[in-house]
């Protein structure tokens, strides 16, 4: 492995930043729809000690259930002692399961006394989290990401800071962690937060206050109080008061000044900086719906520049974006605002509802029809992060994994699968979220109100530990979910080793044309199958096409007449099965192409038959 030294000092000023590469510059990757993304919180994916560990025994689980479930909930607001090195450790496992990009949540440093674990609360914007690592841990990984033919992808804030000073309090005169939102003027900065909670005029050491030293600046801050109203218009003008949602604070994270030039100036230099420590391949940006598509473009273009002046010159921008309303304003297709959004808003849960067989397909599949709204960009496939599961499940009415309430289902392993299956057999670029290929099922129905009557930081169960800690999943300590033989993490493989392939199937899944396919069955005409039945659906490229037929019930068996394209497949000939589900797991490793399916006809239209079992898919070309 290639190994770039960080000198450990960094730097107290951004007027010291040292923008030159360290090391060598990996190229950026053709394109990014070639990538299969899997997204990870640093501290709660893996320590590296595993070994010392014992493995989840789902036949048995409950020789690793908690003893004592109050610390088992509390333990889910702490930090939990993932590092980076432990991200380094499971790159095999994450190759073997097909990953190709790996999507870290913040590894910043946080605040010392706080729990952050999640990373979004900043204290130093140039240093990484000690409990996390070092800045050379996080080159080494990507470094050796990239000597895997692997990417690595960082999450950046920059609408925000943590809570690294207090408000004064215009009545008392004290300190305050929070005041209510104002549009002007500005509230006054009282002092800096030590890590004993006090408040100081100036820091004194690096854990006090927040740093570099310029944004210990109050004008680089809008200090307009905590955000109320999240949703209210108003965002053409940043000044007004009605634009809160732009101009307030994330709770107690403090709202960054974009319209102040010298406070955007130094957060693109901040992250100019990482991409020149670290030689990440592109950025997953936060909270953009709280900065305007203007601030949006400035930071864009400037990153976009310095990664092209230094060869990578196609290094993703990402956004979250949580108004459907809002994305046309910050996608652009030529490199001066961000690439792509994750399809956070609307899509996991048709994509949830159309696998579990709760509802109509169209509610998924007309996302990606052309004649609606952001058809187009999900139909190129270039634009949109398509997600199933994640660390907010934001659009979601409760915080739940697809897996929750799963337990009842003959095949829940295999559903789980086939939903990531879906993402790796559509148009976008797909992201798979830890512990999913693991059928994690986290949910908000962990909490017991009888311990902790308030249902406050339920996305804790959501953010459950792999690697043994206190705050395991499926209500666990102890023991580590790094299981290579697990069902669901076959089958997953098995899917993204036929998309991640060079050859004509993996280049039509990737690129390939998406077709929604009438289906007929029990003697019904055909049509686009309703929900619960046997649904079909092909990527075609030239002339390849790859059917993707996939059983929505979860608890009985499917059969339908599928059309395929009778161009490409004449009556008579024959499409070879790649991927069944409910093969054996030694078959699942070791594909063996013996199954075929004759092309017929019907009704005047190419047809093959396929027979699935609950929650079945078949991949066939």
């Amino acid at each position: 492995m290639v190994v770039t030294r960080i000198e450990e000092k960094f730097p107290l000023r951004l007027a010291d930043v040292d923008l030159t590469p360290r090391g060598r510059v990996h190229p950026s990757p053709q394109s990014w729809r070639d990538q299969f993304l899997y997204q990870l919180l640093p501290d709660r994916f893996s320590d590296g000690r595993e070994s010392s560990r014992p493995l989840y025994d789902s036949d048995r689980p409950e020789i690793h259930r908690t003893r004592d479930k109050t610390r088992w909930m509390n333990a889910g607001r702490q930090f939990m002692g993932g590092t980076i090195r432990g991200i380094q450790s499971k790159l095999d496992y994450l190759q073997n399961l097909g990953v190709t990009a790996l999507w870290l949540n913040p590894p910043w440093r946080q605040r010392a006394e706080q729990k952050t674990y999640h990373g979004y609360g900043i204290q130093n914007f140039l240093d990484i989290d000690p409990r996390f690592g070092t800045r050379q841990d996080l080159r080494n990984l990507v470094d050796a990401a990239h000597d895997r033919g692997m990417y690595v992808i960082l999450d950046v804030i920059y609408n925000h800071s943590g809570s690294n000073w207090f408000y004064r309090d215009e009545s008392t005169g004290e300190p305050c962690t929070m005041l209510p939102y104002r549009g002007w003027p500005p509230y006054a900065i009282h002092g800096y937060r030590t890590t004993e909670g006090k408040s100081i005029a100036q820091p004194v050491n690096l854990d006090d206050g927040v740093w570099p030293e310029e944004f210990q600046n109050p004008d680089w801050y809008t200090r307009a109080g905590q955000i109320v109203n999240w949703d209210r218009p108003g965002w053409e003008d940043p000044m007004s008061p009605m634009a809160e949602y732009r101009r307030g604070d994330f709770f107690e994270l403090r709202d960054l000044n974009l319209e102040n030039p010298e406070a955007i100036a130094g957060l693109i230099e901040v992250y100019q900086y990482w991409i020149a420590v670290s030689d990440c391949d592109g950025f997953r940006v936060d909270a953009v719906k709280h900065v305007s598509p203007q601030d949006s473009y400035r930071f864009c273009l400037a990153i976009h520049e310095y990664a092209q002046y230094i060869g990578k010159d196609n290094f993703l921008l990402t956004g979250e974006i949580t108004d459907l309303s809002m994305v046309a304003g910050y996608m652009d297709m030529f490199g001066r605002n961000l690439d792509a959004v994750l399809d956070i808003i609307v899509a996991p849960n048709a994509l949830t509802s159309t696998v579990k067989g709760l509802d109509h397909p169209s509610s998924f599949f007309d996302l990606f029809d052309a004649t609606k709204r952001g058809g187009t960009y999900r139909q190129i496939g270039f634009y949109h992060v398509s997600v199933l599961d994640d660390h907010d499940m934001s659009s979601r009415p409760r915080k739940d994994r697809f897996a929750a309430h799963g337990d009842s289902l003959p095949n829940r392993y295999q559903q789980v699968a086939h939903a990531v299956g879906v993402q790796l057999t559509m148009p976008g670029i797909p992201s798979l979220y830890y512990g999913t290929e693991q059928a994690f099922d986290g949910s908000e129905d962990y909490h017991d109100y009888s311990i902790e009557p308030e249902h406050a930081y339920i996305d804790r169960y959501i953010r459950e530990s792999m690697f043994g800690s206190e705050f395991g999943a499926f209500g666990t300590e102890g023991c580590h979910f790094f299981n290579p033989d697990h069902p669901t993490y076959l089958r997953i493989a098995a899917i993204a080793k036929l998309r991640n392939g060079d050859d004509r199937v993996g280049k039509a899944l990737r690129r390939g044309h998406h077709y929604l396919r009438e289906t007929s069955f029990a003697g019904y005409p055909f049509g686009i199958p309703g929900a619960g039945e046997l649904l079909a659906w092909s990527q075609i490229l030239f002339d390849i096409e790859v059917i993707v037929v996939l059983n929505t019930h979860g608890l009985e068996s499917r059969g339908a007449a599928v059309t395929v394209d009778s161009t490409l497949h004449p009556v008579g000939s024959d499409l070879t099965v790649l991927y069944r589900g409910d093969w054996s797991d030694t078959r699942l490793r070791n594909p063996i192409a013996s199954e075929t399916l004759t092309v017929e006809t019907a009704a005047g239209r190419a047809i093959i038959r396929a027979e699935l079992p609950p929650s079945g898919m078949l991949i066939a070309s």
